[in-house]
């Protein structure tokens, strides 16, 4: 059973295990729900481990159709599943899980969870535990950090360089070496970065003064981080470089392997930032997606323009989005309720759509399918969101994601509850034709009275340049306090209920409502 229970845990995990960093919180699908805290444990939670592996165990083995409950079956079996039942069986064993993983008493069975995932992972190319971990020290590096560049958001740079060293890219440096030495050429077929591609490489992005290659900056860089670093760079630059940089075909090729790692790690990193409330790198995460994916230098006014150039050119139209945003008011403890709606103004016709799916070989349906893939693979949107695989064509993906707005910056705190904590999000998908889509994510209200804001992001992992946001207020209206009966025990003397009543009506002075920089913050990030 515990063999068959780590093959289907493996097989659904795709080699990524979500770590959590310090202070972990309840693990989350990606989907609209609360951000964990204050709810009340479940009637699954309270089960034993051995009543949860029960019922997990009986649903596995009416999935198996009477073969033999061995781990190679097991595997066959969850490979074969369409992602509906997958996402079924997932959600009946994730009590288990979560006991199995979370229990100290479940140590040894959790480590060996944990090495059958990371086998799994490194077998299949994907990223291990060991990079889960090398992306939480980087994010929590930089939300502890002091200065003004802690302040904003996460720097693109930074971002590059924690993907950049990474073992999951640090293995591709290795395998340049295994293929062809540091001086031999690249047998034919290979991926491997030529030191020359490099060297010419690195300086027609310094010549474009990109941040991260001037002299200074390169000074001391490890080999491997140069070589990542300088191929996502050139990934990302490529529409800028001089075209008298000609690469070799297996530099392209590794170019290309790095791009795919990067994106992979990218979407890990934003599965992290969510799970734990980091909304900084949880934002930085998407806004990298989006330029990996595009091979897109940044977010800037020309590189927009080139998104809509290649999107014109495959008979697409540009994402256009307009939200409207609305919370409720709640008391201490309560729920708030956000709720978003977002239009699609670049929405298609019935006939529009109908030519894309005609048109199955033309350019434009197969841009529209593999964007529509990359983003599935990436954000895994439609899994998520509960929806069905649209049989009619393609799908848009996007996140929302809340963002609980300090207000007293000026306040001394500690350099972990400097920033703004991520209270919700949830998955948005719409086929072509659908001109609004809703979404909405609760999250528990502050204690303290007053006025709050949220800013709620729609982004796409897809797409550069059609993120929109808008902002939301909220009140927590002072709570209700409930008079019981006096009992015997409660009961006051006479006297003392005289003199509490000669306090009350004593004049009292009348103080000035707080300003809005003295309001608490909504919620606190526990980085």
């Amino acid at each position: 059973h515990l063999a068959c229970r780590n093959s289907w845990w493996a097989t659904m995990s795709k080699g990524s295990k979500k770590k959590p960093g310090p202070a972990p919180k309840s693990e989350q699908r990606a989907k609209a729900e609360p951000v964990p805290g204050g709810e009340a444990t479940s009637k699954a939670e309270q089960q034993s481990a051995a009543e949860l592996e029960a019922c997990f165990m009986k649903a596995l083995e009416k999935r198996m159709g009477g073969l033999e409950m061995t781990e190679d079956n097991v595997r066959k079996v969850l490979l074969a599943m369409s992602p509906e039942e997958q996402r079924a069986l997932a959600e009946e064993g994730e009590a288990l899980k979560r006991e199995l993983l979370q229990n100290e008493e479940h140590a040894d069975e959790a480590k060996k969870f944990r090495a059958e995932v990371n086998k799994n992972a490194e077998a299949r190319g994907l990223p291990t535990e060991a990079d889960g971990e090398h992306l939480t020290k980087g994010v929590l590096a930089f939300l502890n950090a002091e200065g003004d560049e802690a302040s904003g958001p996460v720097p693109t740079l930074r971002l590059l360089l924690m993907l950049a060293s990474s073992p999951y890219l640090a293995k591709l440096a290795l395998a340049d070496a295994a293929a062809g030495g540091q001086t031999g050429e690249a047998p034919p077929g290979r991926a491997r970065a030529e030191p020359a591609d490099i060297d010419a490489l690195e300086q027609a992005l310094a010549g474009l003064e990109v941040d991260g290659f001037a002299p200074d900056q390169r000074a001391g860089r490890p080999p491997f981080v140069r070589r990542n670093l300088t191929l996502l760079c050139g990934h990302l630059h490529r529409e800028r470089l001089p075209e008298s940089l000609v690469l070799r075909d297996s530099t392209k090729r590794a170019q290309g392997a790095a791009a795919g790692r990067a994106s992979k790690l990218s979407e890990m990193l934003f599965r992290y930032a969510l799970q734990n409330r980091w909304v900084k790198p949880a934002l930085a995460a998407t806004e990298v997606q989006a330029l990996l994916t595009n091979g897109l230098w940044d977010g800037s006014e020309a590189a927009k323009r080139r998104m809509a150039e290649r999107m014109a050119e495959a008979g697409l139209k540009l994402p256009r989005l307009k939200m409207a945003v609305s919370a409720t008011d709640a008391r201490p403890g309560r729920k708030v309720t956000v709720k978003a709606e977002v239009y699609r103004t670049h929405v298609y016709s019935e006939e529009e759509a109908a030519a894309l799916e005609v048109g199955g070989e033309s350019a434009a349906a197969h841009a529209v399918d593999k964007a529509a893939e990359e983003r599935a693979a990436q954000g895994q949107v439609r899994a998520e969101a509960g929806a069905a695989p649209s049989e009619a064509g393609p799908q848009e993906g996007w996140w929302v994601v809340g963002e609980a707005i300090r207000e007293n910056g000026d306040v001394p705190v500690e350099a972990a509850a400097r920033h703004n904590a991520l209270v919700g999000f949830a998955p948005l998908t719409a086929p072509l034709t659908l001109p609004t889509m809703t979404c909405e994510f609760s999250f528990d209200a502050p204690e303290t009275p007053g006025e709050y804001k949220v800013m709620v992001h729609c982004r796409s992992t897809g797409c550069v340049g059609v993120d929109v946001r808008k902002k939301v207020t909220f009140k927590v209206l002072p709570a209700i306090f409930v008079k019981r009966p006096a009992t015997a025990a409660t009961a006051k003397a006479p006297a003392e209920e005289a003199e509490e009543e000669a306090r009350e009506r004593e004049p009292r002075e009348e103080q000035p409502p707080p300003l809005e920089a003295e309001a608490p913050p909504p919620l606190i990030a526990a980085a």
